[in-house]
């Protein structure tokens, strides 16, 4: 069974696996990780970054499996000491606007909580649960987690309107303001405002500024080009403004966040 090690010679002391979903539900689920840590796998400073999305979470400590739910993150996680302490995890990432499709829950109401999956769908909570522990293996765990997944989809026509804006939001890297994607989306503010809040979990404006922080990040992991340079083609043209905004994000300056970069997820 995929919980015994011994069982398992496909597993290693240190696993940790990024799988992609059902292609019907990548608009919902940005992947699967699949992990079976150890004490050292992680930095216990280990810290995820804010992306305005939810997570399904379980862990197994040898005894039982939890499942947890976390609201859209809007402050840095660090979870590396809590995550080593576990046989197994499960990380159901999802996209922003997907924890709605799974739950159909007001989001402004789980905006960066961690909550017992189990108050909120029992359902769910014990289905996911039995599949980890009935799982031959990590394959197996996949085409199980996806039957179950696209089984418990809400209605994907009350989500469509803002996916579609989601998309529009990323393909410019957050760089647009309110008021042209009210323009864009012919909603006043104050609707967009409530749409965001519903779905999402947050207004509008924190949303765009997480975008373009997630943006900034992306291109400090992969470019040579300056702090200065790199703020300024995210539309941050006073480099304090950039170095504010990074921090209350990320928890840390740009600088600190780049010596440190493998203390954190994104």
């Amino acid at each position: 069974m995929l919980l015994d090690r011994s069982n398992n010679q496909n597993i290693t002391t240190k696993y940790n696996l990024y799988v992609t979903p059902h292609e019907i539900l990548r608009p919902y689920i940005s992947a699967y990780n699949i992990l079976f840590p150890d004490k050292n796998m992680l930095s216990e400073k280990y810290t995820l970054i804010p992306d305005a999305s939810g997570t399904l979470s379980f862990v197994y400590d040898g005894k039982s499996i939890k499942g947890e739910l976390w609201g859209a993150s809007i402050h840095p996680n660090m979870i590396g000491s809590e995550a080593n302490n576990y046989y197994f995890l499960l990380l159901i990432e999802l996209k922003p606007c997907g924890l709605f499709q799974f739950t159909g829950i007001d989001q402004k109401e789980l905006s960066d909580l961690r909550i017992d999956l189990g108050e909120v769908d029992k359902y769910l909570n014990t289905s996911l649960c039995n599949i980890i522990e009935q799982s031959i293996d990590v394959n197996d765990l996949v085409d199980k987690l996806n039957t179950t997944l696209l089984s418990h989809m809400s209605n994907v026509y009350r989500t469509n309107t803002i996916i579609n804006m989601i998309r529009k939001i990323n393909e410019n890297n957050g760089l647009l303001h309110v008021k042209e994607l009210s323009l864009l989306e012919h909603y006043s503010e104050r609707h967009l405002n409530r749409l965001f809040s519903q779905y999402i979990g947050m207004n509008v404006k924190l949303f765009l500024k997480i975008m373009r922080i997630n943006s900034v990040i992306k291109e400090l992991q992969k470019s040579q080009n300056s702090f200065t340079f790199i703020a300024q083609q995210a539309g941050f043209y006073d480099q304090s403004h950039f170095i504010k905004d990074f921090k209350a994000i990320c928890g840390v300056s740009p600088m600190l966040y780049l010596k440190n970069m493998s203390d954190f997820s994104n």
